[in-house]
Formats: C-alpha cells, sequence, structure tokens
C-alpha cells in the first residue's frame, strides 16, 4: 500500500538515500521523502503506542495509547510507535505486526522499537560482555542475540511482504546505561547498532526500513553515540521534563542539510510527574521559536503526565494547522 493521503509534496534537488541503499522499495522512499519534507512550520505528531509493559499493540483496545489519545482528543496521530518486547514478551509477534498493518491500513506512518532481551538470559538492565556478541565461534551470548535478531527479522520480513514500510529503532537511547546494551559505553553500543542494521540489510535484505537512531537529553550524547551517516536515517533526543531541551540541534541541523538526514524528538515528555499541567501549545511555540527544523516529535507513554492526555489544551494543539496528525 502506497501513502494516498500524504499532503505535502517536496522537491529536493537530489533523490533521497537511505541507510539501507539505494533499492529501498517505493512505500519506503515515499515515506522518507515527507520526512525529510517537514519542519519548518509543519511539525509530525507522534506518540508511542505501546512500550514494554503490556499495552495492547491492536490500537483499538484501551490500554494502547494512540486510542487513549483519540478517546481524549477527537484525532488520532500521524505517527506512532509500537515496541516489540522480547524481554517480558508479553504477546505472540503476530499480534505486534497486525497492530503494525492496523496502523498503516489506517493511514498511519509506523515506526518500530526494539526491545532486545539481554542476551545473557539476565536482566535487561543487568551488564554483560557484549564482545561475545561480536566473537568468533560460538557462545551462548551471541546464539542468544543472533536468535533475538532473526526473529525480529522474521517480522520484518512479514511487514515488508505486506508492503508497509517502518522506521525502525534497534535500540532505544542508545546511551542510556540503564539498559544492557549501553553498558560498556559508545564504542560497543555503536558496534552493535552496525550490527544490527548490516545483518537485516544485507544479510536478510531488509530495504523497506528507514533506520532511526535517538540517544537521551544527556548533552554530547548524540554525536557521541552516533553510528554514521551510513547506518541512520533519522536522528533524535529524548526531551523530558519542563526545559525541552536539543542541546546538539546545530549539529543536528548539518545533518539535516548536508547528509539529508530526518530530525526530531524522538521521545517528548512534556513534564514531570509531579509538575503541574503544562500548556500543550508549548511544545508549538519551542518548535517554532527554538528548533525549528526538527521533523516532529513521537510523546511518550508509560503515563499521561508526558503527553496531551495530563496537560492543558490538548485538543488544540492536535488541531493547530501547523501540528500532522492523521486526519
Amino acid at each position: 500500500m502506497m501513502i494516498q493521503r500524504l499532503t505535502v509534496i517536496i522537491l529536493f534537488a537530489f533523490s533521497p538515500l537511505l541507510a539501507c541503499g539505494k533499492d529501498n522499495t517505493p512505500p519506503t522512499k515515499e515515506v522518507f521523502t515527507h520526512l525529510r519534507g517537514l519542519g519548518n512550520g509543519s511539525y509530525l505528531f507522534g506518540q508511542v503506542a505501546t512500550w514494554v509493559h503490556n499495552e495492547n499493540p491492536d490500537m483499538d483496545h484501551a490500554t494502547n495509547w494512540l486510542k487513549k489519545v483519540y478517546d481524549h482528543t477527537g484525532k488520532m496521530p500521524r505517527y506512532g510507535t509500537v515496541t516489540y518486547d522480547f524481554h517480558d514478551d508479553p504477546f505472540p509477534d503476530a499480534a505486534w505486526n497486525n497492530g503494525v498493518k492496523e496502523m498503516w491500513d489506517r493511514g498511519m506512518i509506523v515506526g518500530i522499537f526494539s526491545f532486545y532481551a539481554n542476551p545473557t538470559g539476565r536482566w535487561w538492565n543487568d551488564p554483560l560482555d557484549i564482545d561475545l556478541i561480536f566473537a568468533s565461534g560460538h557462545n551462548p551470548t551471541k546464539r542468544n542475540f543472533y536468535k533475538q535478531m532473526d526473529r525480529m527479522a522474521a517480522n520484518l520480513q512479514w511487514l515488508k511482504d505486506q508492503g508497509i514500510p517502518v522506521v525502525y529503532t534497534p535500540f532505544v537511547e542508545s546511551d542510556d546505561r540503564n539498559k544492557w546494551h549501553a553498558k560498556e559505553g559508545s564504542e560497543n553500543a555503536t558496534k552493535l547498532y552496525r550490527l544490527v542494521h548490516d545483518y537485516f540489510s544485507k544479510c536478510k535484505g531488509l530495504d523497506h526500513i528507514i533506520w532511526a537512531y535517538h540517544t537521551t537529553a544527556k548533552h554530547g550524547a548524540l554525536e557521541k553515540y552516533y553510528p554514521g551517516d551510513a547506518y541512520v536515517d533519522v536522528l533524535g533526543k529524548s526531551a523530558y521534563g519542563m526545559g525541552l531541551d536539543f542541546s546538539e540541534y546545530e549539529w543536528a541541523v548539518k545533518k539535516k542539510r548536508n547528509a539529508g538526514k530526518v530530525i526530531w524528538w524522538s521521545e517528548l515528555g512534556i513534564r514531570g510527574r509531579s509538575d503541574p499541567p503544562r500548556d500543550c501549545m508549548d511544545v508549538f511555540r519551542r518548535l517554532q521559536d527554538e528548533y525549528p527544523e526538527l521533523a516532529g516529535f513521537v510523546f511518550w507513554s508509560d503515563s499521561g503526565h508526558y503527553n496531551v492526555i495530563g496537560n492543558e489544551n490538548g485538543a488544540e494543539f492536535m488541531a493547530c494547522p501547523g501540528i500532522i496528525t492523521l486526519e
């Protein structure tokens, strides 16, 4: 299915070249071109539909954050993200796949997060020797991680067979040392990202992926953990609390202008739990006044205080002409 509802057509001096190569599927190129045309007054409204807690990937289910946003505001986000959680494993893969397909069939652009389980078999935030994943020969850690990659690749292949392009983030917040994938610093985190990219693109032939990468709000992390232009199509940072900072904005803008990258707030939580409700229109003002080149934002889930549900003027914000929702 090609996107029939794009309302913005942008002409570029050169064709967009995605990180997995020049032979990407036509729908993938179309979505990427659309994303590259955003910013400067037109901002994509995104929402994490499911994280890793048992939120159902069915967008009509009461626990899904897309439904929560729609029920609260009367509008549906233009972009939604489903997390394939291999740690808790609360749903069969078919449920996540069908959830993604339903979102695409209804006209949404779809993102996917992977929450890979710690390949040692221990807890998701336990330390490990990541070098074992790259060791020659066989070992349990390597075997476990490759098994997870094969599982994720099979899901992505199913989506490709349905004609669905996806914005795929292998590791959420690449620098977050609370998670196993970042325990050993930027060098190994970057190697892991590149491994997944090359395995999926070169070994599995998954050319329908728009490759996304982001870090926490920590200053300098976006550049330090960057896998490289050949591996990333969409890059961004998290922004939580009242500040909504993007400290490497100028560096990211250069990536947008010189390397054709899409830049955005990859995770957005507009206030802390103990902060008073905030005017959602502050997000639009911050984009217009300080970060106009960002393509948009993806609200976090977990609790309504992060997004339009637990703050003021959510419906008005989604109805703003500069905010792109599904409608």
